[in-house]
């Protein structure tokens, strides 16, 4: 299999991260992808009951990330208030 250059960059995984910073993001999901097998991407509901997901990932780099996104939308992310 041939990764494009947009699964090695994930630019939705940055973005994500940005929206639970600031307390946009509800809950945090962590799924297997079906190609490539073992792979993992974040799904994430947002408060304005939206859906978003990164691409898929390799495993260890999407349980960090998404790790770093629970604490965000859990914790920090409530610490910071955005008018909507």
């Amino acid at each position: 299999m041939k990764l494009t250059d947009e699964k090695l960059l994930n630019p939705k995984i940055i973005e994500l991260e940005g929206k639970a910073h600031v307390g946009l993001v509800e809950e945090v999901k962590l799924v297997d992808c079906e190609e490539p097998e073992g792979w993992k991407k974040i799904i994430a509901k947002l408060k304005d009951g939206t859906v978003e997901s990164t691409n898929c990932m390799e495993p260890d780099a999407a349980k960090r990330n998404y790790m770093v996104m629970v604490l965000y939308s859990k914790k920090w992310g409530s610490t910071i208030n955005v008018e909507q």
